[in-house]
């Protein structure tokens, strides 16, 4: 009888204990306030530069978070950016990494022009040529490829090329077909898309570079919908449920909420769990991300942050 009262005490102790723990970390995630103050100030170290903007891919960024936060980016900041990006589109039409790089690819392309929409600058480049070099990359397969030396089509490359042809007004161009039948290729037997065809496990991102394509098409199906929906929904990133994704990331976060907000399912977010999720990577030492929950701040997952909390609609759509 003594031993039984003693494991009794014992389990009391223990279930008293895993709800102190609960609710201890329940208040540490409700006392994390996200400073955008100091976020807007990290993202403002980079136009404090005497050479900025110094990549195509930074000022993305840097132009995605400062309108997302509310802010309107200067005449003088915007006049550089627009200039930058101007130096870096060469006599074929692509874009580079930055000024001194000579290499072009699709992937600088789509940053170039995203970017000069946020400005409703996109004329401001030679379109012409840039329509001119995306169609160059389209292969016979219905993909397009990274650059000129590559031979072969991607899914992401091909999201890239339709998504720099939206921004141009240019997709009258392509075979809307082909190019469904291409990206359709990538889907898995759970509705979401990967990176390899017929094999391969899908991801949040290329299931968001896939419906992004089709829906922008025209050419996006009940069935497919369903099934992106049915993949995206048993994510982690929305039940909250440990699943087989490995370690969570912003990126994968932000592509599941932008690809469920494409799709007209935003209505399965948990607003509340979003920001539970995003607050863990937050740094209170000077308002960025990081990479993973206790790392230091960086421009990605900064980046990956705001578009999370955009479209969890706690900040403005910079578009």
């Amino acid at each position: 009888m003594k031993i039984f009262h003693q494991f009794i005490v014992f389990v009391v102790i223990i279930l008293l204990s895993c709800l102190l723990i609960a609710a201890t970390n329940k208040t540490t995630a409700e006392s994390v306030k996200i400073d955008f103050q100091k976020t807007s100030k990290l993202i403002h170290e980079a136009d404090s530069r005497p050479d900025f903007p110094v990549s195509i891919l930074l000022t993305r960024n840097y132009a995605y978070s400062v309108k997302a936060l509310g802010e309107t980016i200067d005449t003088a900041n915007k006049s550089k950016i627009i200039e930058f990006i101007k130096t870096t589109q060469r006599s074929d039409g692509s874009f580079s990494a930055d000024k001194i790089i000579m290499e072009t690819a699709l992937l600088y392309t789509d940053y170039a022009l995203e970017t000069l929409a946020y400005f409703d600058a996109v004329g401001s480049v030679d379109v012409a040529k840039a329509r001119s070099y995306v169609l160059s990359l389209s292969r016979s397969d219905g993909g397009f490829a990274f650059n000129n030396q590559t031979k072969d089509s991607s899914l992401s490359t091909t999201y890239y090329a339709v998504h720099c042809l939206s921004l141009m007004n240019a997709l009258s161009a392509v075979d809307k077909a082909k190019i469904t039948g291409y990206i359709k290729g990538f889907e898995k037997k759970n509705g979401g898309f990967g990176y390899v065809k017929e094999t391969g496990f899908p991801t949040a991102k290329n299931t968001y570079e896939a419906v992004f394509v089709l829906k922008t098409l025209g050419m996006l199906d009940g069935a497919t919908k369903k099934g992106a929906v049915k993949f995206l929904t048993s994510s982690s990133y929305v039940t909250g449920k440990k699943g087989k994704e490995g370690a969570p990331t912003l990126e994968e976060e932000a592509y599941t909420l932008g690809a469920l907000k494409i799709l007209g399912a935003h209505s399965a977010l948990n607003k509340e769990k979003v920001i539970s999720f995003v607050k863990q990577f937050y740094v209170p030492f000077n308002g960025g991300f990081a990479s993973m929950p206790g790392y230091g701040a960086a421009p990605d997952p900064t980046y990956y942050g705001l578009r999370c909390l955009t479209d969890a609609g706690v900040l403005q759509n910079p578009r």
